[in-house]
């Protein structure tokens, strides 16, 4: 018997769901499919937590479930030597250190963008209608019994034939681009370098450059992962190429914007309303200063949160972390694609 299968016999693995508040929540029958084979802890790291604090709380974990917090920073994974398998539970892996993960031989999974497509495209739609049509305002006034002061907030912005740029079209974007071009009969353009135009066609938009799709869109959805070339992509020189009331929906990240620049684009008006689901820094509480800021709307990072989505997210951190420790294989999808199989960890203690 090799030392592998020996050891499924002989040990269960540990692995840690860190700072997760929905994994094994809804769907307590992820939790027991890991219990067959492991030991799992429930782990909270604050984002701002030192790298001893990951080591002490993370340093058996040969497996671990990772949310979209804290960050793991190349000192925090060079003090983790048993972990063989970082699986994102969700699809952006931007808190992760990629290059460190492939140079310690620790394989990085995500979901796949599938799981998430059609529920975060919904919420897109949805932060677009409400910031357009200002539902939240319209809704805080009935609540305070200001019904008569509806006519102060009538005039949205239609998007019946209304331009409307999007920053990325994979699989989500792509998913938003049909919902406005069939169902609203907008009309699309978008901006993403890793699509050619054909494609983008084909995808229900025109392809565009970023600053033209900045001068010509009412709308502007954001749907591209948080990367060097994204980071702070959208500046004060960004906002002033834009029309005046410009809606900005941001599914992504919060540090796409540079979020001085984007309270100073609002509070002029360049800006006509702001809908994200995304918080640098998140989860923030009630002083965080976009929440005193005009014509903007946040929600708790609802995006993946359907059912058919949170069970998916769910069950591939199930399939990745069986696949490695149970069937001696490796997960689905790695992030890290520049990983040499052959010399990494889960290769290692395959042997």
């Amino acid at each position: 018997i090799d030392t592998f299968s020996k050891s499924i016999h002989d040990k269960k693995w540990t692995i840690a769901i860190v700072n997760s508040s929905s994994f094994g929540i809804s769907y307590p029958e992820h939790l027991r499919a890991l219990e067959q084979f492991a030991q799992l802890i429930r782990v909270d790291i604050p984002n701002n937590a030192p790298a001893s604090e990951f080591h002490e709380k993370l340093g058996a974990a040969d497996g671990i479930i990772a949310s979209v917090t804290p960050v793991y920073t190349r000192e925090v994974l060079r003090g983790l030597p048993k972990l063989r398998l970082l699986a994102r539970h969700g699809v952006g892996c931007d808190n992760v250190d990629l290059a460190t993960c492939t140079e310690l031989g620790i394989a990085v999974s995500k979901v796949g963008p599938e799981v998430e497509r059609e529920s975060v495209a919904q919420m897109a739609i949805g932060l677009m209608n409400a910031t357009a049509r200002r539902i939240v305002e319209g809704a805080t006034l009935v609540k305070e019994g200001k019904w008569a002061r509806r006519a102060k907030i009538a005039l949205g912005v239609d998007f019946n034939g209304a331009t409307i740029g999007l920053v990325g079209i994979g699989a989500i974007g792509k998913t938003v681009a049909r919902i406005l071009t069939h169902g609203f009969h907008a009309k699309v353009i978008a901006y993403d370098p890793y699509v050619d135009a054909k494609e983008v066609a084909a995808r229900d938009a025109t392809k565009v450059e970023f600053d033209e799709l900045l001068a010509r869109s009412a709308a502007i959805s954001l749907h591209c992962p948080l990367t060097s070339e994204t980071s702070r992509m959208f500046t004060a020189r960004e906002f002033a190429k834009m029309n005046d009331g410009t809606l900005l929906v941001n599914t992504c990240r919060g540090e796409i914007f540079n979020q001085a620049d984007l309270i100073a684009a609002l509070e002029s008006g360049r800006v006509g309303g702001y809908a994200t689901d995304v918080v640098e820094g998140e989860p923030i509480d009630d002083s965080h200063v976009l929440l005193s800021t005009p014509n903007v709307i946040v929600t708790p990072h609802l995006g993946g949160y359907l059912v058919v989505s949170l069970r998916g997210m769910g069950q591939t951190m199930v399939d990745d972390m069986r696949r490695v420790f149970v069937e001696n294989g490796f997960p689905a999808v790695l992030a890290n694609d520049g990983l040499d199989l052959s010399v990494s960890r889960i290769a290692r203690f395959r042997k």
